[in-house]
């Protein structure tokens, strides 16, 4: 197993990458669930899986994620 991070080239979002070699994969691509942005083309000889673990915060407020924090503020 192999284990690394990745950030997108587009958006500055952050990726945990976990590679299987001991198990076959499918054929497919992993695109950036922020931004679209094609990361990674996969293909059968291993298993792979990302998880987004950060987003830019340039990025968050364009998206309305600051009004998101502002209105659970006490």
């Amino acid at each position: 197993m192999k284990v690394g991070d990745v950030t997108c080239p587009e958006c500055d979002a952050g990726f945990r990458r976990i590679e299987l070699s001991s198990r076959m994969g499918a054929p497919s691509e992993y695109r950036c669930p922020v931004c679209n942005t094609l990361i990674e083309v996969l293909d059968v000889s291993k298993e792979v899986t990302y998880r987004l673990t950060v987003i830019s915060m340039s990025r968050s407020v364009e998206n309305g994620a600051d009004a998101m924090w502002k209105s659970t503020e006490t």
